[in-house]
């Protein structure tokens, strides 16, 4: 009696890449700050240390990104920019950005309408470096800390970036 044996080995391979187009951005409030993608509330590390720069995973193709920032007192802004994997800038906290004292359902997701009686242009305060917060972190040096323009009214300002 001659038999065969037929031995079938499958594998499935897994790999995890990131995309070779996220970038990643590198923030910090004074004080405690929640970032949002498109909506999604992001997690890191340093959300509520100023004197930290939160890193988060970026995607290259994000409608928007939107931060809040709760100030528990004294100095107020938000710091923040995205870097491409060559760590050219993608994006700075300027007056590109758009700020609200009010928080608005949606304010955070693509889609939102900011209405011109709310939310204004970010207001810059100093470039980063500027006293008393110096340097943190990586953030660029072409980052602005902003606010609404009336910077020491608010306790808390919803910032928006719009990616066109």
């Amino acid at each position: 009696m001659s038999g065969f044996i037929v031995l079938v080995v499958v594998a499935t391979i897994t790999a995890s890449v990131a995309a070779e187009d996220d970038y990643v951005l590198r923030a910090t409030c004074d004080n405690k700050m929640t970032v949002y993608v498109d909506g999604v509330e992001m997690p890191a590390d340093g959300l509520t240390d100023w004197r930290k720069e939160s890193q988060i995973p970026l995607p290259s193709d994000f409608k928007v990104l939107a931060i809040k920032c709760e100030d528990v007192g004294g100095k107020v802004g938000v710091l923040a920019s995205a870097h491409n994997d060559a760590g050219e800038d993608v994006l700075v906290t300027d007056g590109s950005w758009s700020c609200s004292k009010e928080e608005e359902e949606g304010w955070t997701e693509p889609g939102f309408r900011e209405s011109s009686d709310t939310w204004e242009a970010g207001d810059v305060i100093g470039k980063h470096g500027v006293s008393p917060w110096s340097k943190i972190g990586q953030i660029s040096d072409d980052a602005n800390w902003i606010w609404t323009k009336n910077w020491k009214a608010w306790e808390t300002v919803y910032c928006r970036y719009t990616n066109n």
